[in-house]
């Protein structure tokens, strides 16, 4: 009897420990969530980046089918300056 008793006790413990466990397993924690908002802002930097590098490549083409556009160049400027920012922001997410 008293073996019964020890047994039921251990498994109701082992119960309660896992039980909490699983409630403290659901819940996100600070550093958790801190890093996972990091993740998805880096996520979109890189498809930002991605779309200025194909601005980038339009604007080139255009620049070599129209050299004398002024407007073109400015805006290539623009997306080269917006690039190199992005770029460095990527950088210093990722070190």
């Amino acid at each position: 009897m008293r073996i019964l008793r020890t047994l039921t006790s251990i498994v109701l413990i082992i119960t309660f420990i896992t039980g909490i466990w699983f409630i403290d397993d659901r819940y996100v924690d600070a550093k958790e969530l801190k890093s996972q908002k990091e993740q998805i802002y880096l996520r979109i930097d890189t498809y930002e980046y991605r779309e200025l590098t194909k601005q980038y490549y339009e604007l080139k083409k255009l620049i070599r089918e129209n050299p004398d556009s002024q407007e073109l160049k400015d805006q290539l400027k623009e997306v080269e300056k917006e690039r190199a920012e992005l770029k460095k922001k990527i950088d210093s997410k990722l070190d």
